[in-house]
This record gives structure tokens, sequence and C-alpha cells, in this order.
């Protein structure tokens, strides 16, 4: 057995960012007639019904009735919740048929067709297939998968749930779609390097209630920790591309944007955010009212709002969800313990001087104050406050940068939040402008936060 250095060293690149993949032949999809090289693991703790319906939170948060609608699809529901639609469908293509590009430093991978199909999709799959697939990242042929297919956080979810699922996809339409071949370099294409890496950092198991806690705070945990896969996002990774549970939930860099700090009573978590506020930012992706009446009068104007992925995932999934499901979410997040945040994430370096903040400012001047306003405060319902948002004063500035070289979709059908139209500056400002204008919206106003460098913009550009 290689040692755990030799082992990180060989499975770095192929365990981040690699996602689940449905072939492992270069023709057709893994076949549900290839009989299991080993049977399933009898796992306690299972629950001994489906996770629906959703509740009402015994808080008396007013919600939804006790059960969802009768006309929702239930497997429907739990696919918007464990958003499977934004990874496996690629722009302008069917839905379910994959092809989505994933870049990552070790080559492009691309999102497998699952639509019912049985040559090009995941028709051929049994109920069992299915099942280990998702909650032991084995596929139908015995072969591992890579770990960006989040089944280290599906493993937790119910099997009703999980067949929900899948009987809910093999009702969509079928597609014969075949995604481009994934070109990954030697020896990261070397898939039963995997199993490796499954015994070292991948623990099966389902999800099992803690009796000490509401009915609410464990569907709220049930969700985040499964379907949600909240953590794959919002937690740092090791060499060898697993998360660090003694670091769960901190904050973490995905595509160049940074996934903040979900616990509880830091600066960058959710200390200072009610229940209801949560909630309410993880179905609209707006956050509408202060976390802090002592800190500033930002207005009308939303506080924060989600930007980057975290856009996507409130577009795609969260915003599907019923209120009672997320309440609950809100409820189990508002309840993480307080942890020290990664010792990797950066100093706070000096404040900025007088010419970078007057250059900053003219930047602002010229380029955000129309909408913005002249202090940062916002436009309701337009324009969200700069002064005092979270997104703009978190350590790491990845989604203050990001947001002034892409912009906003001007289209509102195309953005994630029907108010948000906002230009890219990419084209037209410089790395050492935008660097400016970051450093100045994060210093300005009472913000106090760190200053952005010119290569950290070139690095996210």
């Amino acid at each position: 057995m290689p040692s755990q250095s030799v082992m990180i060293a060989l499975l770095a690149a192929g365990a981040v960012g690699l996602g689940f993949m449905s072939r492992d032949r270069d023709h057709g999809p893994e076949r549900a007639t290839v009989p299991l090289t080993t049977p399933l693991p009898a796992i306690e703790g299972a629950p001994a019904t489906s996770a629906l319906p959703a509740r009402v939170p015994s808080s008396g948060t007013p919600g939804p009735s006790a059960s969802l609608d009768d006309q929702v699809n239930p497997g429907q529901y739990l696919s918007a919740a464990g958003d499977c639609a934004a990874c496996h469908t690629r722009p302008d293509g069917k839905p379910f048929e994959g092809g989505l590009a994933i870049d990552t430093p070790f080559g492009t991978i691309y999102t497998p067709n699952i639509t019912p199909s049985e040559d090009y999709g995941i028709g051929a799959f049994s109920d069992r297939d299915f099942l280990r697939a998702l909650q032991h990242g084995i596929s139908p042929s015995g072969s591992p998968y890579y770990p960006a297919f989040p089944y280290t956080s599906y493993t937790k979810v119910a099997d009703e749930d999980l067949l929900a699922i899948k009987a809910y996809l093999m009702t969509v339409e079928p597609s014969s779609y075949q995604p481009p071949k994934t070109h990954l370099r030697w020896p990261f294409s070397i898939r039963d390097l995997m199993f490796g890496w499954q015994e070292v950092y991948f623990k099966a198991g389902r999800f099992q209630s803690d009796p000490n806690r509401s009915d609410d705070w464990n569907r709220g945990a049930y969700l985040v920790e499964g379907l949600g896969h909240c953590g794959e996002c919002h937690t740092p990774r090791n060499l060898a591309g697993a998360t660090e549970p003694s670091k769960a939930m901190t904050g973490a860099v995905i595509d160049g944007w940074y996934a903040p700090n979900l616990t509880d009573a830091l600066d960058a978590g959710l200390g200072r955010w009610s229940v209801d506020e949560l909630a309410a930012f993880l179905g609209t992706g707006i956050a509408k009212t202060a976390h802090d009446s002592d800190a500033i009068d930002a207005g009308d104007a939303p506080v924060t709002e989600a930007l980057g992925p975290m856009a996507e995932v409130v577009h795609d999934s969260l915003s599907k969800l019923t209120e009672a499901d997320l309440y609950a979410m809100a409820i189990y997040l508002i309840d993480l313990p307080a942890k020290t945040a990664p010792t990797h994430q950066p100093q706070v370096p000096p404040l900025l001087s007088q010419a970078d903040f007057e250059s900053g400012r003219d930047l602002y001047t010229t380029h955000c104050s129309a909408c913005h306003q002249d202090h940062g405060q916002g436009l309701a319902p337009y324009f969200p406050a700069l002064r005092g948002n979270p997104a703009v004063t978190i350590e790491e500035p990845n989604d203050v940068v990001k947001t002034l070289l892409l912009g906003a979709p001007a289209d509102p059908s195309d953005a994630f939040s029907p108010y948000v139209v906002m230009p890219a500056f990419g084209s037209t400002l410089t790395d050492e402008q935008i660097a400016t204008l970051a450093s100045y919206i994060r210093a300005a106003w009472g913000n106090d936060a760190a200053p952005v460098q010119s290569a950290e913009v070139k690095a996210l550009r």
C-alpha cells in the first residue's frame, strides 16, 4: 500500500473538479446488465420514510402546509433540491442531456447525459445501480466515480428520495446526445486510482437524525448536508481534493469565486443573520434588511445579493424549494458552531494610500455612482447597496472582482435577480484600474476591508 503522501501526489488532480461520468468507455453508457462485483453494504440509520413532506418550522415561522402540493412531482422537487439540472444541462442543450464543459488544471471534462436513453444516458441503470452510484460512488461496471460528482454528500440521502429522483429522470425526454470525450493527463486518467482515494477519504452512510434536535433542525441538516451538498463548495479541500472536516463550512474558492464562511459568530459567517433573513436570502438571493441595526443605514436597498455560482444555485435550485424547507435549512445553518477561519487565508494588508483612494473614488464616480449612489447606499429595488454589503467586505475579494469583470446580464430574463443589470468592465478597465476600483469600494463608507492587488485581478480575469 503506498504511503499517504504518495497517494496524495497521485490523486490530487484526479480528485479536484471532476464529475459524475456515466461512461467508463468511449462508446455507450455502463449497462445495468453488468453484474455487481461487491454487494452494497448495509448501513444503519437510514430514515424509515422519505424526507418528504416538508414541515412547518416549530418556531412558529409562517410556512406552507405540512405537505407538498399533490401536483408536485416529489422526484422533480428533490432533483431541484440536489441542483441536478445545473450540472447536467449545457448552454442551449436539452435538460439533463449533459455536455457542460468543466475546465480543470488537468483537462476539460464534460458532464454526462442522465436522460433515460439506454444507449447514451442512464436508461439501463437499475435501482441498485443508481443507489450505488449516488451513495457509494461506484458505477454499474464497478469502477469508481471522480468525487466532484458529489456522492460524498449524496451518500447521506435516503434510498426513497434517490429513487424518486430516478423515477423523475425516467420521465424526461430521452436524448441521444453524446457529450465530448473527457481528456485527462496521465496519471489522472487512471480511474482505478480513485479506489485508494475512497478508501482514505470517503465514508458512506445515510443521514441520522439527532433525537435532541427539533424536526426542523434535522430536516435542514438533511438538506444542507445531503442533497444540497453545501459543504462541497463552502469547505476547503486538502491536496487530495477531499474536504477537510475540521474546517467544514468555513469557506473556499470555487472557479475564482469565494464561497464564504457559513459558521456562526464570525464576521464572515452568519452570526448576525436572523432565520427570516437567511431563509429569504436562500429563496431569492437577496437580503433586504440589515443584519445589525447599529451598523449603517443602507436605506431600502438590498444589503447583499447572491453572486456567481451562488446566484446559479438560487436560480436553479433553492428558489424552487418550499418556504418550510428554506426555513429548516436556515435554522440548521445558523446553528452551526463557530470555527476558526482556514489558516491559508491571506492576512489583511494596510488600508489604501491617499493616492489609491482618490483614484478609486474617481473611477467609482465615473462608472458606478449613477446606480449605486454617491455613498454606496444603492437604489431600491434595482441596485444593491455596496456600503456594509457582506459580499463586498468579506476577506476574500474574489466576488467583487469577478462582478466588476463580468457584470450582470442585460436581459432580465437571463438574470438571477430581476433587478440586477450591470455592465461588464473587464473589457474597458485594466487590471490595475479594476484593483483600484475594487479597493475603493471595499474601503469606502466605513467598509474597512483589505485592498485588492492587480495580480489578483489578473488571476481572476
